[in-house]
């Protein structure tokens, strides 16, 4: 299906070989065309055979108006040779080149006009929104200036009228159907995404993704994240993963500017395949939530080899880790920078700063919680029994503030030997200071009747 009936300036013109011949006074072109053509040595149809129309594009005094209207003279070309086969009786067709123009078939090279410079939308990408497709700023201000929210707002529109436009030029026309043809062959379709294969998608998206974006940004998201440069990793080796001051230094930089340029390629990122990766990535927080399990590389990893997620879409296996440029590791704390709602967990074994009293609280009630279990517990176990209300008005613990705090617990330890498990158990070296908080004079402490509180 043709996304749409404008022509594409890329493709060559074709003039049929009746009116090769055919002058081009007698087509009525503006004084502006005319010079153009005249500055090329035009002077017949003939003479545009072959040719591009975005050949014409960088000369001076031809803006999107003019490269239409000789988009247009090519498509009546090839109307009026269609018109004229059905009247072959007529023996002389410059006279009737000029009739056409004269008689009631006026109206037809009009609506050809018309229906040449429109946008024609499927139904079936209608609903895609502007905000979630990869448009550069430029397109952004010109779909607000008409109130166009959705790529189905566009269905009709003229090119013409969007060229009124300010700052909307060929290019930002051209940039429009580009957009409907990656949308109509699929490259937006979020039906596709499935939760077995999630995992693989989305690295696969990511990698497509980088390759896309300039080289220098490339170069920061790749050191941001731990990537390798060039090819001489070895396997499972681990990289250190800059800070903006240090890409900054590399760069002649200052910190802000190479905060900006990441966050700006995050953004460019995000969207460069439609609503597909933001969609992969809540099938990944949702496997994490659900499961009550931090994202890890070993987990990652687990997900992407995993025999389910086997398809024609997705890498798994060998492929993986012979195709892909960005490590494991690397590829989670990138998804951690896309969306930092997901629970990642990079490092096991790296403990954050606590930033609230409420830590060392949780820490302590933890601690209760697998000392009185007799045996180490799984999280999500753990999180049930820290979840049940012990007061009518108490505040629920949500899971994403319970995976975010159990990393900074110390009287407790988290074993990761099967990634989709992970184990809890007393921490061996604070034991003795668990169990000396657990009694005093009284055989009961004050920490203790807080936690019981």
């Amino acid at each position: 299906m043709t996304a749409l009936t404008l022509h594409s300036f890329s493709k060559a013109i074709e003039i049929p070989a009746g009116l090769h011949n055919q002058p081009l006074d007698a087509w009525q072109t503006s004084a502006r065309l005319t010079t153009l053509l005249d500055r090329f040595g035009i002077r017949v149809l003939g003479d545009l055979h072959g040719r591009k129309v975005v050949d014409f594009a960088w000369e001076k005094n031809c803006g999107p108006k003019t490269l239409y209207e000789l988009d247009l003279l090519a498509r009546r070309a090839r109307f009026r040779n269609g018109k004229e086969s059905c009247n072959a009786h007529r023996r002389d067709r410059v006279h009737i080149s000029h009739n056409f123009i004269a008689t009631g078939c006026e109206k037809a090279p009009a609506k050809m006009q018309k229906d040449a410079a429109s946008f024609a939308i499927p139904e079936s990408i209608c609903h895609l929104s502007f905000s979630e497709l990869p448009i550069t700023t430029r397109l952004t201000n010109v779909v607000r200036s008409i109130s166009a929210w959705r790529l189905g707002d566009l269905n009709g529109s003229s090119a013409f009228e969007l060229l009124q436009c300010k700052a909307c030029g060929w290019r930002t026309i051209s940039e429009i159907q580009q957009l409907i043809e990656r949308a109509v062959s699929g490259e937006f379709d979020i039906g596709q995404v499935e939760e077995t294969n999630a995992a693989a998608e989305l690295l696969s998206l990511l990698e497509r993704g980088l390759a896309k974006l300039p080289l220098r940004d490339r170069e920061f998201v790749f050191a941001r994240v731990g990537a390798e440069i060039g090819s001489g990793r070895s396997p499972g080796a681990g990289l250190l993963f800059l800070s903006y001051a240090d890409i900054g230094r590399r760069y002649g930089l200052t910190r802000a500017r190479v905060h900006k340029v990441f966050a700006n390629s995050l953004d460019i990122l995000t969207k460069i395949w439609g609503p597909r990766i933001p969609r992969l990535l809540e099938v990944i927080k949702w496997r994490c939530l659900s499961t009550i399990c931090p994202l890890t590389p070993a987990l990652l990893q687990r997900w992407v080899d995993s025999p389910a997620a086997s398809s024609p879409r997705a890498m798994t296996g060998d492929n993986f880790s012979n195709s892909f440029r960005l490590s494991i590791e690397a590829h989670v704390r990138l998804i951690a920078a896309l969306d930092k709602s997901i629970p990642c967990w990079l490092e096991t074994s790296q403990k954050p700063r606590r930033i609230h009293d409420s830590f060392g609280q949780f820490d302590l009630a933890l601690a209760h919680v697998v000392r009185g279990a007799g045996e180490p517990i799984t999280i999500a176990e753990a999180y049930r029994r820290l979840s049940r209300p012990t007061k009518p008005n108490c505040p629920q613990l949500t899971i994403e503030n319970f995976l975010r705090m159990l990393r900074s617990v110390e009287r407790t330890v988290i074993e990761f030997k099967d990634p989709h498990s992970p184990m809890i158990q007393l921490n061996a070296l604070n034991a003795g200071v668990f169990l000396g908080e657990a009694s005093n004079q009284n055989g009961k402490s004050s920490t203790a009747r807080k936690v019981h509180s």
